[in-house]
């Protein structure tokens, strides 16, 4: 692990983690401020804005971000004149289905855009708990048949997203394949939330030494982790349905998948699992795990491991 990395793990942990309230007082708007991009607004302490300014500065003007709507869906639009015009990237931000946008993750997107040079889609879909499931899903299979609509085979789209946005990748594809619609070409997902169950194994063993994304305490991890699903996103559902846990589908005929993550993540399993599944099944799929990063560290533009991760991910996408 680089210098970087250990000095951001340090203060993930002593300003993030482990300034959290109990589960019972840690709220979505807790989540929401902890992932809003206006980080130079409120009161907040001087390291926690600096870390926000690592995540949410946008040092590549020379790649255009531009609003459009995709159908009545707010989408930012990443790209630049010498983009594949033959691909693109339908991207679902991560932030456990109540907080973030496509404008905390412009940042990461165009770091990706300056290596795989294809044009990115990034969705502001329906958050929890104003809108729960299934409502995101719906937002989802929308992006891409409105960017089928502008002229996109299946076979030049290519959907990603992180954490919580890799589990409505997965979701979609589900979707598309029930719809009997041909799927996208291939899927990345960065330390993807495949089992909302919160069954993982990991999330025993790694309590502790997750930087930010858990209490070091499992029972209250696992007790945040429910919070999140049963209270907010969805509740008096069937949490094993594999629309909103992936990790309990079938995964026949699936596309060429690439998942990326941290082997000190509480989400460790759900990544290890869906793996296993999907090669189980005859798919074709990478598992990269890093060693030592925090919680989709790809966002972290200063750190050398997301830049090897990006240079994965621009190798994946067009190879």
């Amino acid at each position: 692990m680089s210098i970087q990395g250990s000095i951001l793990n340090f203060f993930l942990k002593k300003f993030v983690k482990n300034t959290k309230g109990s589960p019972e007082n840690y709220s979505y708007k807790d989540m929401r401020e902890l992932m809003n991009e206006n980080f130079e607004l409120g009161n907040k302490n001087f390291i926690e804005k600096k870390i926000k300014k690592a995540i949410f500065s946008n040092k590549l003007s020379n790649i255009n971000s531009n609003e459009i709507f995709l159908d009545n869906l707010r989408t930012i639009k990443i790209t630049r004149d010498d983009c594949h015009q033959d691909k693109c990237i339908l991207y679902f931000h991560g932030g456990g289905y109540v907080a973030g946008s496509p404008e905390t993750h412009v940042g990461f997107l165009k770091q990706l855009y300056k290596y795989a040079k294809i044009t990115i889609f990034a969705i502001d879909y329906s958050l929890a708990p104003e809108k729960k499931y299934p409502n995101a899903l719906h937002d989802a299979i929308t992006s891409y048949n409105s960017i089928k609509e502008l002229g996109y085979n299946e076979d030049q789209i290519i959907i990603g997203g992180d954490s919580a946005g890799g589990n409505l990748s997965l979701a979609c594809v589900l979707k598309l394949q029930e719809q009997n619609q041909n799927l996208p070409s291939k899927l990345f997902l960065l330390s993807p939330w495949t089992d909302l169950t919160a069954s993982g194994k990991s999330i025993k063993f790694n309590s502790k030494k997750d930087p930010y994304l858990s209490y070091d305490d499992y029972n209250l991890t696992k007790k945040s982790m429910k919070r999140v699903v049963e209270e907010w996103y969805a509740p008096d559902q069937n949490i094993e349905n594999k629309y909103i846990s992936p990790l309990f589908a079938d995964y026949k005929l699936f596309p060429k998948t690439l998942i990326q993550v941290s082997d000190i993540e509480i989400l460790l399993s759900d990544s290890i699992d869906l793996e296993k599944k999907l090669r189980e099944s005859g798919n074709e799929v990478c598992l990269s795990i890093y060693k030592n990063m925090p919680h989709v560290w790809q966002i972290f533009g200063f750190l050398p491991e997301t830049k090897q991760a990006i240079i994965e991910i621009g190798n994946f996408l067009n190879n």
